[in-house]
């Protein structure tokens, strides 16, 4: 017997164990495989045309156009049974309703078992052989399962009892592990059973329970916000301090299409449970070798596996296991990467193990940004629209009365003075490594013995490509370029300390000594150039010496999320996963930029803690701007009734659009000024009229009194939808004075400013 199938790749290894064990030859595709494949459908039509039977799992996808019509032909003369969750899909069976329902139900519960018994169906009904076989057995669609252990547990209360015997001592802290059904019925389990033991090994308690993921009323299965009420919370509470989701399907989402309408419902029961969601990736396409030597990491699974999460507020999308890379479909299975295991389970156990810790133990450290390529004084802690001196230093008086061990400075201005007279920077033109030793920006020196062990830690690559730049641990000089920020041998680590909190400012990125010539500024020629040994020293600094229980990059942005590496999916060889290490990222960035915020989020694990737009007002004109305004409004007035004087503004308005260059070089003559008379209105307009940002936000502050009327009027200007309040008030006025045109709107724009400032 010939049988030939396209099935989920989840399903072809089970069905190609029971074909074996039967006899049966089996010739199987995957439907990844066919959407990946160039030029693979000939070949699925030549398997076609030599089976004695088919069965299919028919999908959504584009290929079924092209091998249907082959399909129909075959089912005149053999059986077809076609499956899949659209029951109108089945009309493309050949053999009886009843046979296709069964099968169906056998491939939906899923398991050993019943793809075994499947087959025996087939044998009985489509090929009249005697065998035995047994009706589909009814698995459960949701449970508690630990490898250590072949049950599923339906309550928590009796897993947990089991689970305490099984331990030497009691976790410091829980976390839940959402896995997919799938995985469980059919056994492969490496990933999760491999983040299990990474997880306990760290004294974290694991509660892992599998799910089928789309709600379905049919089936009775519970959706996934239903599942971690059952069994990660009881009488409302939170019994884990974080969840782990292995499946990329939100915890809302229903039967059918994945939609963002899915989303409200889990992001509210995480506001309740108040507790982190991890979804870390498994790479579905690539095996751990593509996937470690593409440049891109995840590539066309990006869209899937971590754009589409993010909706829901998932934080930390490391990798940690990829397809085992065979070639045949039906062995296809996963595979934990190690390291990234361990990194991801390092990550996820800091995280909660966060709240445990008492506030007076904890350790803060900030990050200000530092232009590469301009004056320190001008550049240190630069962020978009936000005033990060005063943002840390307002943070730190809350640590404070918040029971955390810090000594705060009394003002952004005393934190900025107090960096830049210690000279706490890492720079290399306009000062020297005795100097910032001289004046105590050093908060620690590390010893080329202590570097070199955190250096060997990085795959052999790249380590080679650090030396050719920079030379060998801890830096030396190489090509005219001085060691950067080494004294005395040793890798400076630069900043200010206040009690458990320290405050840095990013090391250098690519520079390397006092001259700025193009060659010692590297990152101008080769943004792919490693940063300095002191770039990598100073974050494992923190993160193994201060041992830091949070990293916090204060404004947007610096360059630790742009270093060389992965675009998505990162490996130990990543720059942004090495200075990050194991340190939660906190990351207060600016709202209005969400496609550079992504790149934080995916390429440094950063948790973003957005800050508000600064205040917005309009532009209005000034100096020779306003002065052409002035002589556009003169001119409109005497062209009619002083033609003579108008002539003289005239040209007075030509020699203000030449000086300004209003009309991007094009020079009105008398002759044809008039042609140009609307659009040097509307330019001045537009300038007169465009929002531009006022002052810098601070983290926690709410503008007040008249930068407050300014920010709502800036925010209420336009209509949204629901009217806007120029518009309603222009209703109001309408009524009462039968005002309209120019006049309404005039009134309209001084009324509503003066509500916002009242």
């Amino acid at each position: 017997m010939k049988l030939f199938s396209i099935m989920w790749s989840s399903y072809l290894p089970l069905i190609k164990e029971a074909a074996d064990e039967f006899g049966i030859n089996i010739s199987s595709f995957s439907t990844k495989q066919l959407n990946t494949v160039p030029g693979i459908l000939e070949e699925v039509k030549s398997c076609m045309r030599r089976a004695d039977a088919i069965l299919l799992y028919r999908t959504n996808d584009a290929f079924w156009d092209e091998i249907e019509p082959e399909i129909s032909e075959l089912r005149d003369r053999i059986p077809v049974v076609v499956i899949g969750s659209d029951p109108s899909l089945w009309a493309l069976s050949s053999v009886a309703p009843e046979i296709v329902a069964t099968v169906y139900r056998y491939i939906l519960f899923n398991g050993r078992d019943n793809i075994g018994n499947m087959l025996k169906y087939f044998m009985h009904h489509l090929f009249d052989r005697s065998v035995t076989y047994a009706k589909p057995m009814v698995m459960p669609w949701q449970g508690i399962f630990h490898p250590a252990d072949g049950r599923v547990f339906q309550d928590t209360d009796s897993y947990l009892s089991w689970y305490g015997v099984q331990l030497s001592t009691k976790p410091s802290s829980y976390v839940g592990i959402l896995f997919s059904r799938s995985a469980w019925a059919t056994g492969n389990l490496q990933i999760e059973d491999s983040l299990v033991s990474a997880l306990e090994r760290r004294g974290v308690g694991v509660i892992p329970v599998f799910l089928y993921p789309l709600k379905d009323p049919n089936l009775g299965n519970l959706g996934g916000v239903e599942v971690v009420e059952r069994f990660l919370m009881k009488d409302g509470s939170p019994l884990v301090d974080g969840i782990i989701k292995l499946t990329v399907f939100f915890l809302g989402n229903m039967k059918g299409e994945i939609e963002a309408a899915d989303v409200p419902s889990s992001i509210e029961m995480m506001k309740r449970i108040n507790r982190p969601l991890f979804c870390p990736i498994i790479s579905y396409y690539k095996n751990a070798e593509q996937w470690l030597h593409d440049p891109s990491g995840l590539g066309q699974q990006v869209a899937w596996s971590i754009a589409m999460p993010e909706f829901e507020g998932v934080i930390e999308p490391m990798i940690i296991g990829a397809s085992r890379g065979v070639t045949q479909p039906e062995e296809e299975s996963y595979e934990m990467i190690h390291d990234r295991i361990e990194r991801f389970a390092d990550r996820v156990t800091h995280w909660v193990t966060l709240k445990m810790k008492p506030n007076h133990e904890k350790r803060i450290a900030f990050i200000l940004h530092n232009n590469p390529c301009a004056s320190v004084e001008a550049t240190v802690g630069g962020g978009a629209h936000l005033d990060t001196p005063q943002t840390v230093a307002d943070i730190l008086k809350r640590l404070a009365a918040e029971g955390y061990a810090t000594d705060p400075p009394s003002s952004g201005k005393e934190l900025i003075e107090t960096i830049l007279n210690r000279k706490a920077i890492s720079e290399f033109r306009w000062t020297t490594v005795e100097e910032i030793v001289d004046k105590g920006g050093v908060l620690s020196m590390v010893s080329k013995e202590r570097y070199q062990e955190w250096f060997d830690e990085l795959p052999e690559r790249t380590r080679h490509r650090m030396k050719d730049v920079w030379g060998n641990p801890p830096g030396e000089p190489k090509d005219g370029i001085p060691a950067a920020m080494v004294y005395d041998g040793k890798i400076l680590v630069t900043g200010v300390r206040f009690g458990n909190a320290v405050v840095c400012v990013q090391p250098k990125r690519g520079c390397a000594g006092a001259r700025c010539d193009g060659q010692v500024c590297k990152i101008l020629h080769d943004p792919d150039v490693p940063p300095p040994h002191q770039y990598i020293a100073t974050y494992k600094w923190l993160s193994r010496e201060f041992r830091a229980d949070v990293m916090i990059h204060v404004g947007t942005h610096g360059n630790l999320e742009f270093l060389p590496g992965k675009s998505t999916g990162l490996s130990s060889g990543c720059f942004p996963d090495i200075c990050i290490d194991s340190m939660p990222h906190l990351y207060i960035y600016n709202a209005d930029n969400p496609a550079e915020g992504a790149i934080a989020k995916r390429r440094s694990n950063a948790v973003l803690v957005d800050h508000m737009q600064t205040v917005m007002v309009k532009g209005e004109l000034y100096g020779n701007l306003d002065q052409c305004a002035r002589l556009l409004d003169e001119y409109n007035r005497y062209s009619d009734t002083e033609p003579a004087r108008a002539h003289t503004i005239k040209h007075m308005i030509m020699d203000q659009v030449l000086a300004l260059n209003l009309l991007d070089g094009t020079i009105p003559t008398h002759d044809n000024f008039q042609e140009y008379l609307h659009e040097i209105h509307d330019r001045l307009q537009m300038m007169k009229e465009s929002y531009i940002p006022k002052g810098m936000d601070v983290f926690g502050k709410l503008p007040s009194e008249e930068k407050l009327a300014d920010f709502v009027y800036a925010l209420v200007r336009f209509d949204t939808g629901v009217g806007s309040l120029r518009w309603l008030l222009a209703e109001l006025i309408a009524k009462t004075e039968g005002l309209s045109g120019e006049a309404l709107r005039e009134q309209t724009e001084g009324e509503s400013r003066r509500i916002c400032h009242a």
